[in-house]
């Protein structure tokens, strides 16, 4: 039964998408939750804090990421790949349409991607240019499988219409859409052991891989 009045600023909120952190034996974590508006800016600056920290391995934690801007990711793969393809789309007249990194800068070092069955479209396309560029080991169990492209048109009653307008290749030509990404080690992860003591297996998977290799 109050009227209450309140001053509230207005801006462009921007959530926090990666997480970053150092292991041990200099092996760098970052955790992208999805692909925002400036998840690669979070992204590119977590790698150079890992690099001042002296990071000899990175491991890229896509699990449960359903991904987001396809802009984005470009940028984030381009800062870990030299020259050469990123992925390409092609429609159903089979035109075909190339992104490609520009070795402006590049990541040098092992890595491991960690990816589940919730890992899609963004996900996937991250995934596919560092597997099949031999620059990542992926770990973990079979992505989604969404690779299509889509957009929304507006119509004159102010409703929208989604088309797919074209699908996502990776560059060795694989089509991500219904198939998903197969992991180069599958690992599954221990529900019961994450719940009751949280020990992530698929984790320590990955820290074991670049030990030992």
């Amino acid at each position: 039964d109050e009227y209450l009045e309140f001053d509230i600023k207005r801006a462009k909120l921007y959530s926090e998408s990666t997480e970053y952190k150092m292991l041990e034996d200099e092996i760098g974590y970052i955790m992208v939750s999805s692909f925002e508006e400036n998840t690669d800016e979070q992204f590119i600056e977590a790698i150079d804090n890992l690099l001042n920290q002296n990071m000899k391995s990175l491991i890229i934690d896509l699990r449960s990421n359903g991904g987001g801007y396809v802009d984005t990711c470009l940028n984030m793969v381009n800062r870990i790949l030299p020259s050469g393809s990123i992925m390409y789309t092609e429609d159903k007249n089979g035109k075909k349409e190339y992104y490609n990194s520009d070795d402006k800068e590049k990541l040098d070092i092992p890595i491991v991607i960690l990816v589940d069955e919730n890992s899609a479209s963004a996900s996937e396309i991250f995934t596919g240019a560092l597997k099949d560029r031999d620059a990542a080991v992926v770990i973990g169990t079979l992505s989604f499988g969404k690779g299509i492209v889509q957009d929304v048109l507006e119509l004159p009653d102010g409703s929208g219409l989604k088309i797919t307008e074209s699908r996502y290749y990776t560059p060795n030509g694989i089509c991500i859409h219904e198939k998903g990404i197969e992991p180069d080690i599958e690992v599954e992860l221990n529900i019961e052991a994450y719940k009751k003591d949280n020990i992530d297996n698929q984790l320590d998977a990955a820290i074991d891989y670049l030990n030992n290799n």
